[in-house]
């Protein structure tokens, strides 16, 4: 070959192809290595550039070093995994995937972390399906499909193995070279960028959603068969002279910054507050995403110490209330339960049977009914519901409540809601808020509705919260360390009925609401509502320990 890259005609034998570009193996691989680091990493770039610029002094010379250590990592990557034979399938993929996970970072500043890596493999194709938009089809056309079509155009020429293998450790000691002379020159200036902004590792592409999918991949297959763990064989109900009904709502991206009663401008929850219920208006979540923060809500496990392998292989408290004798009913209106309602009766709204739904989706009022039929068949002494939200899930905000509670406009009406206007985001986020507290406000009613000689409670707390642009960030799911407070801080509110005899509407509006809580209260929270004796409960992780009747003997 007179030259390592030139353009030649097709062979006769292929009229389809007319020409192509004809290349060496290590040429290949250093084009991709540079597409990769100047277009598919543009975000990671740009938070490097930005947080260099940022220092009253830098070095021009580091500056430019980042980009050129980049396409060295990604030529030893692509080295790596460029193997005759597998060299342009392995690359199609790699292609699709790294443009979908760069639409997610540009648009919604998405890093793909093991928690979103989860949160996306447990995702249902309804759920999935509200992102695609033509602007979404656009962007994967034009960085992954022509990409992918110019490389099927690119003739790979390999030489002899042996060959073709001291050729790739030439080029692989080359880099390896000019990787040692950045590190030994900015050693201490990248240890120190890095060290003040942990995230910037997680915005490459493709290194961090491959670690990522490989660890979560070796999890499912490695620790499937983990023997399931009993934390009380013997919990049992606490004696009452009174039939009792607890309801759970699990909300859904629901942030605390937007509710009323953390103090936003708007009146969002204008229908639970005719119930006088009781906030409390510093808690935080256990994760930024449904698939940790819903498990974790109900596990033992705190959220410094939460595995979902464990949790998935150990008994929660639902399965505590179960086993203690109440009765147990979880309805899910929301992408499944994320394994907490495994071993208890479940009900999932369906999609094709009512008015309230469009055959993907179903508004929440579709919990009611489910919720009312329970209510007028209770067939034992204490019974407990748990109510899963669709809230306030995007990015189609404006498919989570009905036209008729459209009450702040103009809104947005569609999912790359990067595009609408702030206001416009905001105005359709609000109507969310305000219609899960609608739906809230039924589900308290109807509780009051059944007899006086019923104890009845109420909890009502979000999963997990929401970004809406500020700082250019979007949805949610960020690594918690690296989440702002709009993704962590989520709103908690308790009601009990006036009749109630165990935890009375005064002793709500004695406790202290500004304390200090976060998910791993709701465990043992539960407990005291339910009225569960179980030698895992913790009074100082009881919101309601001051009105708690149980003995120091359950608390360890």
């Amino acid at each position: 070959m007179n030259s390592i890259f030139k353009l030649s005609k097709q062979p006769q034998v292929n009229t389809k192809k007319r020409f192509y570009f004809n290349c060496s193996a290590n040429v290949f691989v250093i084009l991709m290595a540079c597409y990769y680091g100047l277009i598919i990493n543009i975000p990671f770039m740009h938070s490097a550039f930005s947080a260099i610029t940022s220092l009253h002094t830098f070095s021009w010379l580091f500056l430019f070093s980042v980009p050129l250590l980049l396409v060295c990592l990604l030529i030893i990557f692509f080295s790596l995994v460029s193997v005759r034979g597998l060299l342009k399938p392995i690359n199609y993929l790699l292609l699709m995937l790294s443009s979908a996970a760069l639409y997610g970072s540009l648009n919604y500043g998405v890093v793909f972390d093991y928690s979103m890596i989860q949160n996306a493999a447990e995702t249902d194709s309804s759920e999935a399906l509200s992102y695609l938009n033509l602007q979404l089809i656009g962007f994967l056309l034009l960085f992954g499909a022509l990409p992918v079509f110019v490389l099927s155009r690119i003739n790979v020429s390999c030489a002899r193995p042996h060959k073709e293998i001291l050729s790739r450790i030439k080029l692989l000691l080359a880099c390896a070279a000019l990787i040692a002379l950045v590190v030994v020159n900015f050693y201490a200036d990248y240890a120190a960028t890095g060290r003040n902004n942990r995230i910037l590792k997680k915005e490459i592409i493709p290194f961090q959603y491959l670690s990522s999918g490989y660890k979560y991949a070796l999890d499912q297959l490695l620790y499937s068969d983990i023997k399931f763990k009993n934390i009380d064989t013997a919990p049992a109900l606490a004696a009452s002279n009174a039939t009792k009904v607890t309801v759970i709502v699990v909300g859904e991206t629901a942030r605390a910054d937007n509710f009323a009663y953390q103090g936003y401008a708007r009146n969002t929850n204008l229908y639970t507050q005719a119930h006088q219920v009781s906030y409390f208006d510093n808690v935080s979540s256990c994760g930024t995403a449904t698939a940790v923060s819903v498990p974790c809500m109900f596990s033992l496990q705190t959220r410094s110490n939460f595995s979902r392998l464990e949790s998935d292989n150990q008994q929660n408290v639902i399965d505590l209330m179960q086993q203690a004798g109440a009765d147990v009913l979880w309805i899910d209106n929301n992408s499944g339960c994320k394994n907490v309602c495994e071993r208890v009766p479940t009900i999932n709204i369906d999609t094709k049977k009512s008015p309230l739904c469009d055959g993907k989706y179903c508004f929440d009022e579709a919990l009611l009914a489910q919720l009312k039929r329970k209510l007028a068949n209770l067939s034992q002494a204490n019974t407990v519901i748990v109510l899963h939200m669709m809230g306030s899930h995007g990015p189609t905000y404006f498919k989570r409540y009905p036209e008729k509670f459209k009450k702040f406009t103009p809104t947005c009406g569609q999912s790359d809601i990067q595009n609408c206007s702030q206001a416009q985001l905001i105005n359709t986020y609000d109507n969310t808020i305000a219609y899960s507290d609608f739906v809230n406000a039924q589900v308290i009613a109807q509780l009051k509705a059944l007899p006086t000689d019923i104890d009845k409670q109420f909890l009502y707390v979000s999963d997990h919260g929401e970004s809406l642009g500020e700082s250019g960030a979007y949805l949610h799911g960020f690594p918690y360390a690296l989440a702002p407070s709009t993704q962590t801080h989520v709103p908690l509110y308790l009601w009990a009925d006036e009749h109630n005899q165990g935890i009375t509407p005064t002793c709500l509006n004695s406790l202290n609401h500004s304390q200090l809580l976060s998910h791993d209260a709701v465990f043992h929270t539960l407990l005291t509502m339910v009225g569960i004796n179980t030698k895992t409960y913790q009074h100082s992780q009881d919101i309601l320990a001051a009105c708690s009747t149980k003995n120091s003997e359950n608390t360890l």
